[in-house]
């Protein structure tokens, strides 16, 4: 193999001038996860709807691509000239290799031919008929379109021919680098994670800012990042940690005041304070949380509207209409369901009766008497 096939999907759909740009940093991501991961490449171009990556590394550099945001599927092949003979000679030859390597005896296939560029003179389902009957003269196998164990593809575009047995699926989405900047709050269960993942699936670049809870989790939280990373080409952001000043004298006052009730949606308001101070330090234009709608008290529609006049940015929750078994599902897929079970430190302030619907003129109430000031109203 000397080349991977990169197939975008959303790109295709933008406008030409829009469609280059994004070509461009899906381009810059691709060279940015082969470098980090030291596989060597000759070029990276793209072509008429595709994105053709020159390694000798195919196979290695698929199993990095897939992982490049913007990226639909993948197939690691063998470019040649554009000649019948050439075409069936390296079919078959892949087709051999395909075989040998699932352990079949007697194959059943299909070829699926596509002329990007029309210079070639056969129409492809002429390709696909004399490519086939080549390989069932050559190979025991048999032709099925619809139950096959190995589909051969040919794709045709100035002059050249790919030829591949592997079509890899990726996660699609858009590049990163595409649609500006967020922070995405960041502990170490198993929601936020899988939250900030799928901004970044959006092209969204993420700056992870984590509240500090204890030594033993800040340690979890660093390798749930070191993770995420590896989707994060195009993306710079490195773990922010705050340490807060205010929550001994937080609790002390809730305590003091009778209402420990309201403890879950204070540390809630008071991370998306220093989240927003984050933002606003970085340009980023809004703040991501792990909420599911009703999984826990602090993540009720009462509560997250308290929790959200915390900021004038847009806070985004990409899970908020999922179950924990979407949620668990997603986050195996990644590698960070693992991490996120690690054992990490107690939280002794967890109330026993958290407030489950919170009042805003209540928690207004009590934000002044803890702070001596009104909260700030979030601007609409």
């Amino acid at each position: 193999m000397n080349v991977v096939v990169v197939r975008y999907g959303e790109i295709g759909t933008k406008s030409r001038q829009t469609r280059r740009w994004f070509e461009s940093i899906l381009m810059n991501n691709i060279r940015e996860a082969l470098v980090s991961e030291g596989i060597e490449f000759k070029k990276v171009e793209a072509k008429h709807g595709r994105i053709l990556v020159r390694t000798n590394k195919a196979r290695e550099a698929v199993e990095v691509l897939t992982r490049v945001f913007g990226i639909v599927s993948l197939s690691p092949a063998m470019e040649i000239d554009a000649d019948l003979e050439k075409i069936n000679k390296t079919a078959l030859r892949l087709f051999r290799r395909k075989k040998r390597e699932l352990g079949l005896e007697r194959p059943r296939f299909r070829v699926t031919a596509r002329r990007i560029t029309k210079e070639f003179p056969l129409k492809s389902p002429e390709i696909q008929a004399k490519v086939g009957e080549y390989i069932l003269e050559n190979e025991e196998s048999e032709v099925n379109l619809h139950d096959y164990d190995i589909e051969v593809g040919v794709e045709l575009m100035e002059g050249k021919a790919y030829v591949f047995v592997d079509k890899v699926k990726a996660w699609g989405g858009l590049p990163i680098g595409t649609q500006g900047k967020v922070v995405a709050l960041l502990s170490g269960g198993i929601d936020s994670p899988v939250a900030a993942f799928l901004m970044m699936k959006r092209g969204v670049e993420v700056i992870p800012v984590h509240i500090y809870m204890g030594e033993k989790t800040l340690e979890k939280v660093r390798k749930i990042w070191n993770q995420l990373k590896k989707y994060h080409y195009g993306g710079k952001g490195e773990l922010i940690v705050v340490k807060p000043k205010e929550r001994e004298k937080i609790l002390e006052k809730l305590k003091e005041l009778g209402k420990e009730k309201y403890t879950c949606v204070f540390c809630k308001f008071m991370m998306v304070k220093h989240a927003d101070r984050m933002a606003k330090e970085f340009g980023a234009k809004g703040i991501v949380m792990g909420d599911s709608l009703g999984q826990v008290a602090s993540q009720t529609l009462e509560n997250m509207y308290i929790v959200s006049q915390a900021s004038d940015l847009p806070i985004y929750r990409p899970l908020i209409g999922m179950d924990k078994e979407e949620i668990v599902s997603i986050a195996k897929r990644i590698g960070t369901f693992e991490l996120s079970t690690l054992p990490e430190d107690d939280i002794p302030f967890i109330p026993k009766h958290p407030i489950i619907r919170g009042s805003w003129e209540e928690f207004r109430k009590i934000y002044k008497a803890v702070f001596g000031e009104e909260p700030r109203k979030r601007e609409c």
